[in-house]
């Protein structure tokens, strides 16, 4: 089982400082918004839920989120629910790691119809 801290961030740039319970995911995409994903423990093989924040001024239109092990070149055997909240807050339910690895979260954020794909890399032993 894995734990993650949570920890408060604030975005840079022009966008609009957030505070943020989390780890910052990893963006390839220049200067886009930062997104946090939070999680009070991460079981093996037992349903999870996570929450995403978004921050930033740009219009969220929609998320997506998955995941894989790129070692084993397969992801999630269900498709995880993901719910609004508010404008900028999601729960993910039904996230679910039937085993231990090195697996990479994606949360996928729709801006005014520009996606920016966000990852983050979770070691579950």
């Amino acid at each position: 089982m894995i734990r993650w801290v949570l920890v408060f961030f604030a975005s840079s740039g022009a966008a609009v400082a957030c505070e943020a319970e989390g780890q910052r995911m990893g963006s390839e995409t220049q200067n886009a918004p930062a997104v946090h994903v939070a999680a009070a423990a991460i079981p093996l093989a037992q349903p999870f839920s996570i929450l995403v924040t978004i921050c930033g001024e740009t219009a969220v239109s929609e998320v997506r989120v998955d995941a894989i092990m790129p070692a084993h070149q397969h992801g999630l055997n269900y498709a995880p629910k993901v719910t609004a909240i508010s404008d900028r807050l999601f729960r993910v339910d039904d996230m679910l790691f039937h085993m231990p690895g090195l697996w990479e979260l994606q949360v996928n954020v729709d801006f005014n119809g520009r996606s920016v794909s966000y990852t983050s890399e979770i070691a579950l032993k």
